[in-house]
């Protein structure tokens, strides 16, 4: 999906952005990943996109950081259980 620019917004996911972006702002840090080298990784809110970059610390609204940090928190936890999974072989 090609991301929008902020005048091709229809009026409801401007407003959504602005929304979001009225948000109170944390910092945020997500960690490079030598298995995915990327520098930037991606973040979609009720239609509205973002693009985070990686390695450095940021400033994001509360709601973006929220949502990294369960997506990044649910993928290790997956990652752990392929990794005792593939202990056990019976």
């Amino acid at each position: 999906m090609a991301q929008l620019k902020r005048e091709e917004l229809t009026p409801e996911l401007q407003n959504m952005r602005d929304i979001i972006m009225a948000e109170p702002k944390v910092r945020l840090f997500i960690p490079r990943d030598k298995l995915n080298p990327v520098g930037h990784r991606w973040v979609c809110i009720n239609g509205i996109e973002f693009y985070l970059a990686v390695g450095k610390e940021i400033e994001v609204p509360r709601c973006v950081a929220e949502v990294w940090n369960n997506s990044f928190t649910e993928t290790q936890a997956a990652e752990e259980r392929i990794t005792t999974d593939n202990e056990v072989m019976a």
